[in-house]
């Protein structure tokens, strides 16, 4: 892996964006459930990512090196890059007479702050790569 191609993978880069990917399909599920809040029988759906980020960032200060492909990573930025959103359907909560278990004030304000999770990552994230930019353009002048 080359230099430039390194400053990108760095681990708060990496968790950035993961971060940013996880508030995406939070806000898809979001968007989804209340597109839906009408609908009898819906079941509404939420995304878990943030407990799997930080157990990836802080499970291990061991870092395994791999000799082939088929090994499992142990550690470092590849095991939080590896990191998913998992979607939740909560099938457990009913209280109206159709079935639908959208609260529609608790979604909006669910979005509300998501919204502003993926705002805060993306600023941070922006920042980084014009700080890359930067070093890389300074780098350039040398």
């Amino acid at each position: 892996m080359g230099l430039i191609s390194r400053l990108f993978e760095v681990r708060s880069t990496v968790m950035l964006k993961k971060g940013i990917e996880g508030t995406d399909a939070r806000h898809r599920a979001l968007s989804n459930n209340i597109a839906n809040v009408d609908t009898p029988n819906y079941e509404r759906a939420t995304v878990s990512f943030e407990k799997e980020l930080q157990r990836a960032r802080f499970g291990t200060s061991f870092i395994g090196k791999t000799t082939d492909n088929r090994h499992f990573r142990i550690g470092g930025v590849g095991v939080v890059g590896e990191v998913t959103p998992r979607v939740v359907i909560d099938n457990n909560t009913r209280f109206r007479a159709d079935r639908n278990n959208i609260n529609i004030d608790e979604e909006m304000a669910n979005l509300a702050e998501n919204t502003q999770k993926n705002l805060a990552l993306t600023d941070l994230l922006t920042r980084r790569y014009k700080g890359i930019r930067t070093i890389l353009q300074q780098a350039g002048q040398t």
